[in-house]
């Protein structure tokens, strides 16, 4: 089961608002419900993206956004949360839930909520007069939770928000959710709407700062990269940076006036960031994946390790192509990975520099070809390191109490966040690129023949490095991409890598020059 679960409205067509002072914001409480739905989900192994609109600036925009989003991804369901209003604030009104085709789910969906809740279940209801459940493609619900302006529809929901999320987890993904607590910062009860607060009262903030109007900050910045929990550290300090300068203005980590300024009014991108080069069209996937799968190294081998995944193999092929758009783009980190080879004892192309020539791999000219023995090279080491397996966490033979969330290994390659410094800004730059959406992670071709477990999805730690472990098992690509500038720049991070355990095959480099020279057929200006 592989869901899709958007949050209605954006962070400027912000949706029905109900009164001061206990009225709910609705999309503030559309991005709460979408955000924990999907962590249980996903906690769960249930197949589950999260889609949240924080730029859309009217409401054509915003619907085709994200119908887009959802028409894009591979997926079973399709699931948009709402929250009605109506013109009397007395009383309760209750949950109901519009619907496409499958008007059984909507009625148990909307009945599942009631009985958790309190709610009163206002059933089903024909959605076909939607345009959002019109014209996505799969089956769709889209759950009005509450009223914003009802308080007793208020009451309940702040008092069992857990439940509910809870409930429509297990109704749309067919999954019995835990009763774990929610994660750490989340709140039972919803704090104040942050723009309620006169701008004149917010104080200057910089990092070492806590408190409340720390946490108003953290909700307010779009896309926010962390825990909502007051603390002014490093990942504030980086998505405060991040903000301004998407903002224009000086990025020092500071929230002074001009920063509150822009927040209050929703400032717009200056200039709205172009998305970076790369993304593959449906019909470049099917092709790619057919070359990957029908090569002479899918069916090979591996010493210790067998045959590997065809989700790995056909992922990897389209991660080459996709960072071989970026190159010829000059996108930063590709050039950065497909330097020429160094005289490091940290980049493998030196390391290894016998075993290239032995394969007739040289490595002395920047550009594709350097590009395709690395990717060669990262076939092997990926097999090596998980099976092919996007979804390994980390190590815990070492014991936690020698691990933080930067330390901790991620991914096909188990790279960790405390490799990023070695390669930046490049790193962390493709980091940003990847968690806010700008370029596809191929999770659904990397997942075929990959089973993951629950405890496989976990993370440790918070902050920037429980993020980049986050990110590393949904958006694979970002993990090819960050093993590559890895394997550059600090190579010795790998055991596998300078213990010469890893195998390289110059059939791999024969799979990724025929999706090389594809990619050059299928658009004649990338050659």
């Amino acid at each position: 089961m592989r869901i899709v679960i958007s949050a209605g409205h954006s962070a400027i067509v912000r949706g029905a608002d109900g009164p001061d002072p206990w009225g709910l914001d609705e999309y503030d409480e559309n991005v709460r419900v979408t955000r924990r739905v999907g962590e249980l989900l996903n906690a769960a192994g249930v197949s589950c993206d999260i889609v949240i609109d924080s730029h859309s600036t009217n409401q054509d925009q915003n619907l085709n956004w994200l119908i887009s989003e959802h028409n894009k991804r591979t997926r079973d369901r399709d699931v948009s949360i709402h929250f009605n209003h109506d013109g009397d604030t007395d009383g309760t009104r209750g949950v109901e839930v519009y619907y496409g085709s499958d008007r059984d789910l909507a009625a148990d969906i909307s009945a599942e909520i009631a009985i958790a809740s309190g709610l009163t279940d206002r059933g089903a209801k024909d959605g076909t007069h939607l345009r959002w459940v019109r014209e996505t493609e799969m089956p769709a619900q889209l759950i009005e939770v509450a009223f914003v302006n009802a308080r007793g529809d208020v009451d309940r929901y702040q008092q069992h928000f857990e439940d509910i999320a809870r409930a429509i987890a297990q109704t749309i993904g067919g999954v019995v959710i835990g009763t774990e607590p929610p994660p750490v910062g989340q709140r039972p009860e919803r704090p104040q709407r942050p723009e309620r607060v006169p701008i004149d009262e917010r104080p200057t903030l910089r990092q070492g700062d806590s408190g409340d109007d720390v946490v108003d900050m953290q909700r307010m910045i779009p896309r926010f990269t962390g825990e909502f929990d007051g603390d002014f550290g490093p990942t504030t300090y980086e998505n405060v940076v991040r903000y301004q300068r998407s903002r224009g203005l000086e990025a020092d980590g500071i929230c002074g006036p001009l920063t509150w300024e822009a927040l209050y009014t929703h400032k717009l991108p200056v200039p709205p960031p172009p998305p970076p080069p790369g993304a593959l069209t449906p019909d470049q996937q099917v092709i790619v994946m057919r070359i990957a799968n029908g090569s002479e190294i899918a069916d090979y081998s591996w010493p210790d390790r067998g045959v590997a995944p065809t989700g790995f193999t056909q992922g990897m092929a389209l991660s080459f192509a996709q960072t071989y758009k970026k190159l010829k783009a000059d996108h930063p980190a590709a050039v950065e990975m497909a330097k020429a080879r160094t005289d490091s004892d940290k980049d493998v192309l030196n390391l290894w520099r016998e075993e290239f020539e032995d394969e007739d791999m040289s490595n002395e000219t920047a550009g594709i070809d350097t590009l395709r023995h690395l990717y060669a090279f990262m076939l092997g080491s990926g097999m090596r390191e998980s099976s092919g397996q996007h979804c390994v966490g980390r190590d815990t033979s070492a014991g936690s109490s020698s691990q933080s969330s930067d330390t901790c290994e991620a991914g096909a390659f188990q790279t960790s966040y405390n490799a990023s410094n070695a390669s930046n800004p490049e790193f962390d730059n493709l980091m940003d690129e990847y968690l806010e959406g700008l370029s596809p992670g191929y999770l659904d071709a990397w997942s075929e023949g990959v089973s993951c477990s629950s405890a496989d999805w976990e993370n440790y730690g918070s902050g920037r490095g429980a993020d980049f472990q986050a990110l590393s098992k949904n958006a694979p690509a970002f993990s090819v991409e960050a093993h590559a500038l890895t394997l550059r720049n600090l190579c010795n991070h790998y055991g596998p890598v300078i213990r010469f355990e890893v195998t390289l095959k110059r059939e791999a480099d024969e799979m990724f020059k025929a999706v090389e020279d594809y990619m050059n057929e299928s658009e004649p200006e990338i050659a």
